[in-house]
């Protein structure tokens, strides 16, 4: 018998790869099915999850479709009029910005509707609806009393102008030097002692550099105060539009430059009583009367048509409409007008021409008012502008459009009122090429040194 010998004792012993053996399980070893159970239910919770998102998605947008067709319907009417409720006059910003009154954080714009009105459908709804209807029915006092008109007499008087400062620290140290500069003036010039006040045509920080804290609203406040005069700020985009959080920048705004700004910083012994009206629901638009003119503040901003919905835009432009309508039809009862001042911040362009357009027919219709000059003073601009195009385009040549150069590299300017003696304007000349004459010499406009040649060079010795 032939033995056959073992593998493993002729050879090396050979190893196979161990792979673990499969574990029997038990019946007790295996997944209870309350797990089971547990795991359908979460799938549920988040399939029902998705489901209830999907839905909410879907009633958010058909809501907001609706709520935009309901802001459409409450402000055209079915002949393309504007409505106008009592409370058409409340504080209105983009639709984009949370629920309070000046929005919260920003979001992205919606997409513009494919059924919403042209841009150029709205602005002629806008610019040929107004309230109140400017008539005859509120009799002018120039026209009730024509005898006393014509031998009125008025005193004259100045203020001074300035805006978009300060934007940097550089800047802040020139408004301040600028305050005490105009102090020294006064001091040394007494005749001009009839400056009455001041005016601030918006922009009073850089966003950027700022940040909208309220340390930078409470740092110009003060600079302002340390001027001659009372000054009046009205608001421009970097003041709350441009901000992060608008509804808390235009708090701000109110807390240092609103109604309380004057009475509680100012020099009592150079106050001159302004007997200033402010909008109830809007503080920021401001009116009064002085020596025979008329001075009106309005909220108007330059925003371009992305930044915000068409409908908060027309809203505060309705808001600024109605203010000037309301305040041009009350004073022209109660006093004698010789002439209107209105301070605001955007430059008139296509999209702030509704505005222009609605003051122009409380003027250009009324055959008393044809003829009392109008000028607007605003900010937002690179150099001194005196444009008369509009007056060209609409045939109210008693209105101008003087744009200011910004403040932070050119000297804040002084306008001058002349005096009237029996029913005679007193016509100021032009001294010099800094000086420029409107209305027949009623207002002249002085930028005193004009462009500074270096905007970093600040007098130190005016930081005191």
């Amino acid at each position: 018998m032939v033995e056959v010998a073992s593998p493993s004792s002729s050879f090396g012993a050979y190893t196979s790869p161990r792979s673990s053996p499969t574990p029997y399980r038990s019946p007790s070893s295996q997944k209870p099915l309350w797990l089971y159970c547990v795991y359908l239910l979460f799938g549920c919770v988040c399939f029902n999850a998705f489901l209830t998102y999907c839905r909410q998605k879907e009633f958010v947008r058909t809501t907001l479709a609706a709520n935009n067709n309901d802001l459409m319907d409450d402000s055209v009417n079915a002949d393309g009029s504007i409505s106008y409720s009592a409370g058409a006059e409340e504080h209105v910003v983009s639709s984009n910005y949370g629920s309070s009154m000046y929005g919260g954080g920003i979001h992205t714009a919606r997409s513009k509707p494919k059924t919403e009105p042209t841009r150029g459908a709205r602005m002629a709804k806008l610019e040929n609806n107004i309230l109140p209807k400017p008539t005859n029915g509120t009799a002018d006092f120039n026209a009730r009393k024509s005898k006393a008109a014509a031998i009125s007499n008025f005193e004259g008087f100045s203020f001074y102008v300035l805006t978009d400062t300060p934007f940097t620290d550089w800047q802040g140290k020139r408004l301040r030097s600028q305050m005490a500069d105009l102090r020294h003036y006064l001091k040394d010039n007494p005749q001009r002692d009839n400056i009455t006040f001041g005016v601030h045509l918006g922009n009073t920080q850089k966003v950027s550099n700022s940040l909208c804290m309220e340390e930078s609203y409470n740092q110009t406040a003060y600079l302002l105060a340390k001027g001659p005069r009372p000054t009046l700020v009205v608001p421009g985009n970097s003041d709350w539009f441009d901000c992060p959080f608008r509804d808390k920048s235009m708090e701000l705004f109110l807390k240092y430059y609103g109604p309380d700004f004057i009475p509680k910083e100012w020099h009592t012994e150079h106050y001159e009583p302004l007997h200033l009206e402010r909008s109830e629901k809007n503080p920021e638009l401001f009116v009064f009367y002085f020596e025979g003119i008329l001075f009106i503040g309005v909220h108007l901003l330059h925003v371009q048509a992305e930044e915000e919905t068409h409908h908060a835009w027309d809203r505060r432009m309705k808001m600024n409409m109605e203010w000037v309508a309301s305040s041009v039809e009350t004073y022209f009862v109660q006093h004698n007008i010789r002439g209107v001042v209105v301070f605001g911040h955007a430059p008139r362009t296509a999209r702030t021409r509704p505005f222009f357009v609605s003051m122009s027919n409380y003027f250009l219709n009324i055959t008393s008012r044809q003829d009392i000059p109008v000028m607007y003073l605003h900010g937002h601009g690179n150099g001194f502008q005196v444009d008369t195009k509009f007056s060209n385009e609409t045939e109210w040549y008693s209105f101008v459009d003087v744009q200011i150069h910004p403040s932070g590299v050119a000297d804040p300017v002084l306008v001058d009122i002349a005096p009237q003696v029996q029913g005679k304007v007193q016509a100021l000349p032009e001294e010099n090429n800094m000086q420029t004459t409107l209305f027949e010499g009623l207002v002249r406009i002085d930028r005193r040194k004009g462009v500074y040649e270096d905007p970093m060079d600040i007098p130190k010795r005016n930081l005191r």
